[in-house]
């Protein structure tokens, strides 16, 4: 597929001239774990877990069909890394930056209450032009309690607090954090289980994440390392909507007496994403050449769909999906993404409860951009 992008040459940007603008954070590509990216980002109605919660606050209370016990818990452990990719974010400019991300999180169950945390950590590499190459890196906790309602848990309902921390210095680390911010916000969720189905439904919506007062350790925010610092950084606010199919030998939402399921069967999901725009708000990697690129003029919408495949029962799950990362920049378009992920099972052992520990891999590849993760964690 041959897909048209405008991209804006560097000459046509104008440069940074005074502090009155805003980082937009936005993340454009499907980011999370393993199996959310595996599966193209889809996991609004699928979400379980302290992985889950990542996407949904209402994932630490919606219990797998094989956990039957009063107590339970769940965590995960994620790395993502951005390779050969020469705009990872989408915004039409050459070379691009690298980009690492990792997610931890933990969750426990108690009855029909489900509490957990969970931190996500990027850290971006951005490129000079003249000046010291700078790296950017955005730290996100989330702090979520939710409850399931009805005799038959139809009902899942989470609320979240979280904070984003925005630091930036110097990437060969010869000073301090030049300057860094730290905002917070509220986030909502829920997952309708259809009972003793195979359907379900999830809803999401966050806050913006916005800091206004800009820390600044031994800098001039007026000439920081060849920068004029931004007056603030936002993350947008963002509502998803989606929505889940199972075909299988069992129904999806029946409870199992066994620990696992372990059975062949197929999941497929869609999910619509909304990103609210940033007022006043420039790219990241425009700000580190010392330009301004408009970013988050207007609210956009991501369109992700995925399946997963449970082949060998118990053992082996493959996944693939496909998504569309719109335009956030001014004149560069948007782009479709294709995922595929492996997902293994094995070692079984006793921890509170029988487990089974999970090793997976996954791609995510489109124009210009390609990423690949590895993760851990426990095999539900």
């Amino acid at each position: 597929m041959i897909v048209g992008i405008a991209s804006p040459a560097r000459a046509d940007l104008p440069p940074i001239t005074d502090r009155a603008y805003a980082i937009d954070l936005y993340d454009g590509a499907a980011l999370g774990s393993a199996r959310i990216v595996g599966m193209g980002g889809a996991a609004t109605a699928t979400a379980e877990g302290s992985a889950g919660s990542v996407v949904n606050p209402a994932a630490v209370a919606v219990r797998p069909a094989t956990s039957t016990d009063r107590f339970d818990w769940d965590f995960h452990l994620d790395a993502q890394q951005a390779i050969g990719s020469s705009d990872l974010d989408n915004n039409g400019l050459a070379p691009g930056a690298g980009s690492k991300l990792a997610t931890f999180g933990i969750a426990g169950l108690w009855r029909e209450w489900g509490l957990g945390a969970v931190a996500t950590t990027q850290t971006t590499a951005i490129p000079g032009d003249g000046t010291a190459a700078l790296q950017a890196e955005a730290t996100r906790g989330r702090l979520t309690l939710a409850r399931t309602f009805g005799a038959r848990e139809t009902i899942t309902a989470g609320v979240a607090i979280d904070v984003g921390t925005f630091a930036l210095a110097r990437a060969d680390g010869a000073a301090p954090d030049l300057f860094s911010l730290t905002g917070s916000g509220l986030a909502l969720g829920a997952v309708w289980r259809a009972p003793a189905g195979d359907w379900r439904l999830g809803g999401a919506a966050s806050l913006p994440i916005a800091g206004t007062q800009v820390d600044t350790i031994g800098c001039d925010p007026l000439a920081c390392v060849g920068r004029i610092l931004p007056e603030e950084v936002r993350a947008p606010w963002r509502l998803a909507l989606g929505g889940a199919r199972r075909w299988g030998p069992t129904p999806w939402n029946t409870w199992r007496a066994a620990r696992f399921r372990d059975e062949r069967a197929v999941m497929v999901a869609a999910d619509l994403v909304l990103s609210g725009p940033t007022p006043r708000g420039r790219g990241l990697e425009a700000f580190g050449l010392g330009l301004a690129q408009r970013s988050g003029a207007n609210v956009v919408g991501s369109v992700r769909v995925g399946a997963e495949w449970e082949a060998v029962p118990g053992h082996v799950r493959v996944r693939a999906g496909a998504y569309w990362e719109p335009g956030r920049f001014a004149g560069v378009g948007g782009r479709p993404h294709a995922t595929a992920g492996l997902e293994l099972g094995a070692i079984d052992f006793d921890l509170w409860g029988r487990r089974r520990l999970r090793a997976s891999l996954t791609g995510d590849v489109a124009p210009r951009y390609l990423s690949a993760s590895a993760s851990v964690g426990f095999w539900h």
